[in-house]
């Protein structure tokens, strides 16, 4: 599940962030812009390396931490800051998605760092699914 767990962070931060990295270079950006874009960026491919690197096997832990409670900090106050402002209602709804893809994370890594996996493999549903059946006299 970590493999799946990596791939997912780097896909939805490349997603949500990659396309941002041209406000950084354009010279107008300001310290805000660099923590929330360069940090998501940093943070969440940092995470997704230290999930698929066995060297870095010290770090996961900590790594999905912090990626969860940035990701929900950072999304809440995007929620916040979006519906309270005067965007349009498309932009509203992106972001919106965007924060349930991006909470969803964060609980699944918060989740994996304390070494509860919320989605199991077939496995293991499968042994569990006979295990209720059997017990209800259903097998």
């Amino acid at each position: 599940m970590k493999t799946a767990l990596a791939i997912s962070i780097a896909a939805l931060t490349l997603a949500a962030w990659g396309g941002r990295i041209g406000l950084l270079t354009e010279g107008e950006a300001g310290l805000w812009d660099w923590i929330r874009i360069g940090g998501s960026l940093a943070i969440g491919l940092f995470t997704a390396v230290a999930l698929l690197v066995p060297a870095l096997e010290s770090v996961r832990s900590p790594a999905l931490v912090v990626f969860a409670v940035w990701s929900v900090v950072l999304w809440g106050r995007a929620l916040i800051v979006n519906w309270a402002g005067s965007g349009s209602l498309p932009f509203k709804l992106v972001h919106t998605v965007l924060a349930a893809a991006f909470f969803a994370l964060a609980v699944w890594a918060w989740s994996t760092s304390t070494g509860g996996d919320l989605v199991s493999s077939p496995d293991e549903a499968n042994g569990q699914q006979q295990g209720h059946g059997e017990t209800a006299g259903l097998a």
